[in-house]
């Protein structure tokens, strides 16, 4: 829909709903344009869009019936249309290891650690002996290697996934060690990557992976066992996934029948040797946990300032971290970390409520991230992206957010921002409409609640 100045006032624009001729104001809808401050450059001329659907609407509808009504009632889903590739273009088995180790593992989601490092772990590990939990985690690393080669489903990617799921099945009859524990692992988080790395409105299936690695970690003790360098990067890979899960799950309201897999109440830990870098993520943890536990809803005062200052200190702790040591030396990382520091701590007083009366400091860390998108040839890390992107107002800081996901699309790092990117939207949308600032938290809950599946934002 775009709107057009009207001949009648300077300050009444026409929204147009449809594309009558010229002249013909019987289809329009008079509305007032909001003055210009006159003294920003580069302000839009009196044509604007207004970004929203019949969907937007719909939500919007329901999230003011909400404010009298108990419940967050029935809202449009949003779905992804599931890509699917009929051709039958069989690679070999050799030529997806090769592509894995030098394509498809950079698509890894890993925090602190390179994602070719963990790629020639998976790669040992697989290869490692001729057991049924071998042949699963290397089916189930083929599978991840044929669905990035050829950027969407197909039938071999489907194939080598099933194959890698009878393996894991057939593993499990007999009693298994430490080294089949660690190859289920491996296979469960490939798999959980495989499901993350084309979201589509199958399944959350991915939730499902990470349960089981998260058990098989738990039943062998191999956070509990002396941890080498391969069984320590698989242990925070898990760690990076399970935080983030949790973070989505905090706003997931909907009946679990959309998760194929009820949540576990198991937690990952980090390992024992975490790179510096993972200090972010445990602090993450803590951000998730006391957004998730919320005030006091019945207690003393003195219940409510502990609560304030176990909130002022987890800010204090955030903007104390050390990033320039996390870095090594890689300017790009240095300001991707800034981006995580930055939206833990907008998320941190938004989602409480800003019972630190933050307002003025959380504002310009809003604008210290727009000015660091831009300086970002790509962002692979999602959480940011979706935390801050939410909080562009003007069409100016809406593109500087999609163009950053145009950038990463493409690249052999990036996973699926199709959800990422729709949320964001739905998000902006709602804003638009909104007569009024909304529920932060609340706001977040219904835009991932209305995701046909669960989200992640690895």
């Amino acid at each position: 829909m775009e709107s057009a100045p009207s001949d009648r006032d300077p300050n009444i624009s026409s929204l147009r709903l449809s594309w009558p001729i010229a002249g013909d104001n019987r289809r329009s809808v008079v509305g007032r344009s909001p003055e210009s401050n006159g003294d920003r450059e580069g302000d839009f001329c009196d044509t604007r869009f207004v970004h929203v659907s019949h969907c937007d609407m719909e939500a919007h509808y329901q999230f003011s019936k909400s404010k009298k009504r108990a419940g967050h009632g029935q809202q449009p889903i949003l779905q992804i249309p599931l890509a699917w590739n009929s051709l039958k273009l069989e690679v070999g088995t050799k030529e997806l290891l090769e592509y894995f180790q030098y394509a498809a593992s950079q698509s890894l989601a890993i925090f602190g650690q390179e994602p070719t490092i963990l790629g020639d772990v998976l790669c040992r590990i697989a290869l490692t002996g001729n057991t049924a939990s071998s042949r699963a985690a290397l089916q189930s690393l083929l599978a991840l290697s044929a669905l990035h080669r050829r950027h969407d489903v197909h039938s071999q990617a489907v194939e080598l996934k099933i194959a890698a799921l009878k393996s894991l099945a057939a593993g499990m009859e007999n009693q298994i060690g430490i080294r089949e524990a660690i190859q289920h692992v491996a296979a469960g988080m490939l798999l959980c990557s495989f499901e993350i790395h084309r979201a589509s409105c199958t399944s959350s299936d991915w939730m499902q992976y990470l349960r089981g690695a998260k058990d098989i970690i738990r039943a062998a003790g191999l956070d509990k066992i002396d941890q080498d360098d391969d069984l320590a990067i698989l242990l925070d890979w898990v760690y990076y996934h399970d935080v983030l899960s949790r973070f989505t799950l905090g706003h997931w309201h909907r009946d679990s029948v959309a998760i194929t897999s009820k949540p576990s109440d198991i937690r990952a830990e980090p390992s024992r040797t975490a790179p510096p870098a993972l200090a972010i993520i445990e602090l993450l943890s803590e951000v998730c946990d006391v957004i998730s536990a919320g005030p006091p809803t019945r207690g003393s005062t003195k219940d409510m300032d502990d609560h304030k200052e176990f909130l002022k200190i987890l800010d204090w702790r955030i903007r104390s971290l050390e990033l320039a040591g996390m870095a090594n030396n890689c300017p790009e990382t240095l300001l991707m970390l800034e981006l995580y520091q930055l939206a833990m701590l907008v998320y941190l007083n938004r989602a409480s409520g800003d019972l630190l009366n933050q307002s003025a400091r959380t504002k310009q860390q809003i604008e210290k991230a727009f000015i660091i998108f831009p300086l970002l040839g790509s962002c692979d890390r999602q959480f940011p992206v979706f935390v801050l992107g939410c909080e562009a107002k003007t069409d100016e800081q809406r593109a500087v957010v999609l163009d950053l996901i145009s950038r990463t699309e493409p690249r052999d790092s990036s996973r699926s921002f199709n959800y990422d990117r729709l949320l964001t939207q739905a998000i902006w949308a709602q804003d638009d409409l909104a007569d009024g600032d909304l529920d932060y938290s609340d706001k977040l809950s219904r835009g991932i609640s209305r995701c046909s599946i669960l989200p992640t934002f690895v």
